[in-house]
């Protein structure tokens, strides 16, 4: 409640200096549908100049696009001038951005109905029946969905979010739109559509939104992506599965691990799912499966298939350099450079798998014997 009471002291402060104010867009549509909202954006008539006069501390944030930061408490406000937006040459951002203009041109911009509503402490403004499509569930553009999504084209994959998110339908012009306009899909940064698929696929209307998205063709234009993944997809159990995490379970549906990199997906997430992926099906791991993730990749496998495979702290040793020797004792032995990584890994795999204890003279003796099989320089020859 206390972001909500700093929304509504920047309001009224904003008020008393002459100007409107209201809270708009997500946190508008979170309250009505009674959950807390994660921040709040808010829009006013004042140009940002004149925001920056009323408070302590205000951060120049966007002032191309009207857009400064209250601070309050350390809590974060974006506070936008009403504003309305020429042609969007890129189908990403506006060619022109016209300060000063009405509360409604301001909200006649917005993407989705229920996205365009504006809220103070003495009502609501819903011009475009956003109350409407919350109580029917359904995800309706403002105004034509063509010019929605000729404006920026990542409206049609936030479409399919909110479906996802909400578990709402698709209003049915919007998904007529979607059909026509989804070649512009090509036009907008891979990134921006990733964090939107991550967000797709881990809300609790996952399926009615991967549907959605396979009966209006949208795979032909995401990389690598074709219906057969995406249904492979709606019947998988995505319980505790994180943006990171996620990709993994893309990769077992049937998308190749190396072309996350054209999904512009971070290196973390890319080893992860070529790491996990693998072992997701597996009823049991082996002592040398879990010796060879982190403890962090263990947790998220048990958290994203709900099994219970044994923590790594069971294992003779947990990394390499447990060994009771090291690469000191096979220089002494008379080991090289490659012979010396070598001989490790094969101690290293020989102690997990339980078939070397991890005792000094045991290891040096099977170093011995293998240095008689593989000689000093090795590569296993």
């Amino acid at each position: 409640m206390k972001m909500l009471e700093y929304a509504n002291h920047i309001i009224q402060t904003i008020e008393r200096a002459g100007g409107e104010a209201y809270i708009v867009g997500g946190a508008v549509r979170d309250m009505l549908l009674k959950r807390s909202p994660g921040d709040y954006d808010l829009a006013t008539s004042l140009l940002p100049q004149d925001v920056m006069k009323l408070f302590p501390v205000v951060v120049p944030t966007g002032l191309d696009h009207g857009t400064v930061t209250v601070v309050i408490d350390h809590l974060p406000f974006e506070v936008t001038t009403f504003r309305s937006e020429s042609t969007y040459s890129d189908r990403r951002r506006p060619d022109e951005v016209t300060l000063g203009v009405s509360l409604e041109e301001d909200l006649t911009r917005r993407d989705f109905t229920i996205n365009a509503m504006a809220l103070k402490p003495t009502g609501l403004v819903d011009l475009f029946g956003g109350q409407h499509d919350l109580a029917a569930k359904i995800v309706r553009t403002v105004g034509r969905a063509e010019e929605r999504f000729d404006e920026d084209a990542l409206r049609m994959i936030r479409a399919f979010r909110f479906m996802s998110q909400l578990e709402f339908s698709l209003d049915r012009q919007t998904e007529q739109a979607i059909l026509v306009k989804k070649q512009h899909l090509s036009s907008v940064a891979m990134e921006r559509v990733a964090v939107e698929f991550e967000k797709i696929l881990l809300g609790p209307g996952r399926a009615t939104a991967l549907q959605a998205m396979i009966r209006t063709g949208i795979p032909e234009y995401l990389p690598h992506l074709d219906p057969l993944i995406l249904e492979r997809l709606i019947e998988m159990p995505l319980n505790g599965v994180s943006t990171d995490d996620v990709w993994t379970l893309v990769v077992v549906a049937g998308m190749r691990p190396e072309t996350l990199r054209a999904w512009k997906r971070s290196k973390k997430q890319q080893t992860r799912a070529k790491t996990l992926a693998p072992l997701v099906k597996e009823e049991t791991l082996s002592d040398w499966q879990r010796y060879c993730l982190s403890d962090e990749e263990l947790l998220r496998l048990n958290e994203m298939t709900g099994r219970h495979h044994q923590d790594r702290s069971t294992l003779p040793i947990r990394q390499l350099k447990d060994l009771t020797v090291n690469g000191r004792d096979m220089m002494t032995l008379g080991l090289q450079k490659q012979a010396i990584k070598e001989a490790l890994a094969h101690l290293e795999q020989q102690v997990v798998v339980h078939r070397l204890a991890n005792q000094r003279e045991t290891l040096l003796r099977e170093v011995m014997m293998w240095k008689k099989q593989h000689g000093t320089g090795s590569s296993m020859r």
